[in-house]
């Protein structure tokens, strides 16, 4: 599944407040969706790349994502801040800051839509093993990198991710239920 598919669910789960509707998005999601992906959808609904038992956090701050958003996009750090502080959400913030970017990247004339969410999971699960001297810079050119291949409403969601703020309202009982 493209993780371009996924966020447009996730757009649809972010504006419903019924458990019931809640319940059939979820529904239909799974239905769409290739055996082999569904653990990793699931858990990126509930804004984890693994299992809770698992010891893997992915440990980005706000301002090291802000700083991953500003490389992406071409932009100064201070900038996605403000944005952020203005909209009050990272998500908001580089929606806005993609769609209105200085400069057009290669993707986005339709091609973004080609990343699968293994693929997005695997750039996630590498930023959260990345260990070692640098590992600051490293995390923000590997989500930078990722960003640059997402659309604005791809790039809401993953950046919310890190910082395990996925506002899709979404516990364990809804999934199973779904």
């Amino acid at each position: 599944m493209k993780f371009s598919e996924l966020t447009e669910y996730f757009e649809k789960l972010e504006k419903t407040s019924s458990r019931l509707t809640l319940i059939e998005i979820l529904s239909e999601l799974f239905r769409k969706t290739p055996a082999g992906a569904i653990e990793k959808i699931v858990y990126l609904i509930q804004g984890r790349l693994a299992p809770f038992f698992a010891p893997i956090e992915i440990g980005m701050a706000e301002k090291t994502v802000a700083q991953a958003i500003a490389n992406a996009y071409g932009l100064s750090k201070e900038e996605v801040l403000t944005n952020y502080q203005k909209l009050g959400d990272m998500g908001l913030a580089v929606y806005e800051l993609a769609k209105n970017a200085k400069f057009i990247h290669s993707t986005s004339s339709g091609q973004n839509s080609q990343l699968t969410v293994t693929e997005v999971v695997n750039v996630l699960l590498e930023i959260a093993n990345t260990k070692g001297n640098g590992t600051v810079e490293k995390r923000q050119t590997l989500l930078s990198n990722l960003l640059q291949k997402l659309d604005p409403i791809s790039a809401k969601h993953l950046v919310r991710i890190p910082l395990g703020n996925t506002r899709l309202g979404i516990g364990d009982p809804t999934v199973l239920d779904a």
